[in-house]
């Protein structure tokens, strides 16, 4: 189970990361590493410098906890009230209009793949404009432009093996992969063609509904019937190996 703190401490600026910070460590914090990359970063700062690293890394955080502390509580406050009553992060959106009924099979992919469109339009957005000279506009704290932004900044990144070689990191392989999630229910299956159109259902239907039935009509109806239930089946194979893979890399899902 996943301990929760009570005190909650979400800041945009980390005096361990300020200039004063690197000036008292001497030497620049880096903006982000790779995998690993963090423990023999500060393996190695307290091995060269510990008690400046331990004053920049350490003292200054716990200085900045002191400072804070009575906007961490309303902070505290703040975040619990939006998430319960506003927000409501506690249960998963599946996006369908109120009044409807839906099975389950669409409550599943729609709750999970509407979730993952929070996650790259919001979080990575916000990711991807932290380290960026541009200006983006949000709209409803969401930025499409800037989660781009994070996924060009994060595709490329790599690991150093034991051997030297110089591989793909986990979370370069993560965001290729939620890119390709994403992409593919906001704009693949949208616009996927309607199996009733595309299998000559709707059109056998409308033939049938607008002249007297005739066995010729029996054939061209099982044919369009049979291609209905091929082009349906293939849909529905698509949606669980895309919800099988958005699964695969629930891990990398966070912020």
């Amino acid at each position: 189970m996943q301990e929760e703190s009570f005190m909650l401490r979400t800041r945009w600026h980390y005096w361990t990361c300020s200039k004063f910070a690197d000036w008292i460590r001497g030497e620049k914090k880096p903006y982000a590493l790779e995998w690993g990359g963090w423990t023999e970063w500060e393996q190695e700062q307290k091995t060269k410098r510990p008690i400046r690293f331990w004053l920049s890394d350490t003292g200054l955080k716990w200085l900045q906890n002191i400072v804070y502390f009575p906007s961490d509580i309303y902070h505290t406050i703040d975040c619990y009230v939006s998430n319960r009553w506003i927000s409501k992060t506690h249960y998963l959106k599946t996006g369908f209009k109120p009044g409807g009924y839906y099975e389950f099979d669409e409550k599943i992919i729609h709750a999970l793949f509407n979730e993952l469109v929070d996650f790259v339009e919001k979080d990575l957005a916000h990711m991807g404009n932290f380290n960026s000279q541009e200006k983006y506009t949000f709209k409803n704290g969401r930025c499409v432009e800037a989660a781009y932004n994070y996924f060009k900044w994060a595709k490329n990144l790599k690991d150093t093996l034991p051997n030297g070689k110089r591989v793909l990191s986990q979370q370069a392989k993560g965001s290729r992969k939620i890119k390709q999630l994403y992409e593919w229910w906001t704009k693949k299956r949208p616009n996927r063609p309607d199996p009733y159109e595309a299998s000559g259902w709707s059109k056998v239907c409308q033939i049938s509904s607008e002249s007297d039935f005739a066995p010729k009509q029996l054939n061209k109806q099982m044919q369009a019937m049979k291609k209905l239930t091929q082009i349906e089946n293939k849909y529905d194979n698509e949606d669980t190996a895309m919800l099988i893979e958005l699964i695969k890399i629930r891990h990398h899902l966070w912020s």
